[in-house]
Formats: C-alpha cells, sequence, structure tokens
C-alpha cells in the first residue's frame, strides 16, 4: 500500500525511523558473532513501514475555509 504524505511528515517519519534502528540494532552489530550488516536494513525497513502506515492513519487536519 503506497501511502501519500507531505514531504516534512515522511522526513520525519524517516528520522524516526532512523532513530528507533539504531536504538534498536545498538549492541547487535560489530561484535564477535553479531549480526550481520543487512540485519539493520532489515530492521530499518520494517520499522519505517510501520511508522510510515502508523502517520498515514491518523487523522489529517481540515483545510480552513468556508
Amino acid at each position: 500500500m503506497e501511502v501519500q504524505m507531505s514531504r516534512d511528515v515522511d522526513w520525519a517519519v524517516f528520522e524516526k525511523a532512523v532513530e528507533i534502528t539504531a536504538s534498536a540494532v545498538r549492541g547487535a552489530l560489530g561484535g564477535e558473532k553479531s549480526q550481520p550488516p543487512s540485519f539493520a536494513a532489515q530492521v530499518f525497513k520494517e520499522v519505517y513501514a510501520a511508522l510510515r502506515e502508523a502517520a498515514a492513519e491518523m487523522p489529517q487536519p481540515g483545510k480552513p475555509g468556508f
């Protein structure tokens, strides 16, 4: 499902997904017997998709006017 949202909202969702992904994979990468780098990409894709879906389900502000 493709979600249409403003560039500002999409950028904020992207930044939040980066923050959540960084927190989620902290300590899981770079060490001996750790997850491969592709793990971080998989986590990011899932987090970003979930945040976009949640943002799309939020009520949109009404348009001002008469």
